[in-house]
């Protein structure tokens, strides 16, 4: 088979891994920064506590890439935030859900517009769309300032630990160039390929209002994964919307069956805290290997997570709903996202 039918073919365009360096050091803090807050709640006998801090150190691990610690905590400081006001927006689930769909599609819009500033602001608008979809999800985690206190307490713990890191390896360490070369490039964003920049915040806004929109139809416990895979597919700083969602969906087959497994067959309590943590340590270098291997590893996490919130059945049926969730988010996104910007970038290349 020559080399260029290797790469024309687009499977292994979606499947394709890039170079990344195993780091023990921040493998090992991601592992602590999960662990340790659930093991705090079994000790104090409130898992709950343990696991909202456990989600603010998720998305500060999920949130960072490779740069200076200077660079981090600066990402950290903006982002963090913007993330806790994420679970404020539960407040919302008091409207009728007509204005809940109309509420998150402007702050929708917004984020997307944020996003395109800068990368702590485009981390940290994420954050907020996530941590949003499961306060609106669901309401009876109320009072939704908690969490949001506790999701900043992970944040500082993360903090924290990263300080300890700092001060064992040096402010001026750097990790490997090509990596922080690589994010650095990231960090400017990319040009968006389509006739006007109002465009993809438009578009992104549509698709989370229609992932709203199903909770009509869709009144199940955990309904809220469709805007959740929303907004990790479209992020929203966009990119290869496409690939993304295919990726996606590639990644979170392998990963329900990993996150299903695990709730079918581990027990509560350190058990579990043991695969949660192992997962963790694997995650920043599967982020840096690809959007396939982040998903297999961040899904698991995320379904424990949630298991905790709103207990699931505890079998593989359990992995399988979240993969259909993720299967109509994904459609969301490529129907009214990914085909409508294809469609103006067309019209500007031939008008």
């Amino acid at each position: 088979m020559s080399r260029s039918t290797v790469n024309d073919d687009p499977l292994s365009g979606l499947l394709r891994l890039k170079p990344a360096t195993w780091q023990w050091t921040r493998a090992i803090r991601s592992a602590l920064c999960i662990g340790l807050p659930f093991v705090f709640g079994l000790i104090i006998n409130d898992i709950m506590t343990g696991m909202w801090i456990a989600m603010g150190c998720l998305m500060m691990i999920t949130g960072e890439s490779a740069g200076s610690y200077g660079s981090i905590y600066k990402t950290m400081l903006i982002s963090a935030p913007i993330g806790a006001l994420g679970y404020l927006l539960g407040y919302l689930g008091t409207l009728p859900w007509g204005a809940v769909v109309a509420g998150m599609m402007v702050i929708g819009f917004a984020s997307a517009l944020l996003s395109s500033k800068n990368r702590a602001l485009s981390i940290g608008t994420l954050q907020t769309l996530l941590v949003a979809s499961i306060a609106v999800g669901v309401p009876a985690i109320a009072p939704f300032w908690q969490p949001a206190v506790l999701y900043l307490v992970g944040a500082l713990f993360y903090a924290l630990v990263l300080g300890i890191e700092v001060l064992i390896r040096g402010w001026h360490a750097q990790d490997n160039p090509t990596e922080t070369q690589s994010s650095q490039k990231e960090a400017k964003g990319t040009p968006r390929p389509v006739a006007s920049n109002w465009a993809p915040p438009a578009a992104f806004s549509l698709c989370l209002g229609v992932a709203y929109c199903t909770h009509w139809v869709n009144d199940t416990a955990h309904w809220f994964w469709v805007p959740l895979t929303v907004g990790l597919v479209l992020k929203p700083d966009f990119g290869s919307i496409r690939d993304r969602a295919l990726q996606r969906t590639i990644g979170t087959l392998a990963g329900v069956v990993i996150g299903a497994t695990a709730l079918a067959t581990v027990p509560k309590g350190l058990p579990l805290v043991v695969v949660m943590s192992v997962l963790a340590g694997i995650l920043p270098w599967a982020m840096q290997r690809s959007y396939v291997l982040q998903a297999v590893f961040l899904t698991p996490l995320v379904l424990i997570l949630v298991d905790v919130i709103v207990p699931g059945t505890r079998d593989i049926d359990y992995g399988v709903q979240r993969l259909i969730d993720t299967a109509i988010g994904g459609v969301i996104v490529i129907i009214f996202g990914y085909l409508p910007l294809q469609y103006l970038q067309s019209r500007r290349k031939n008008p």
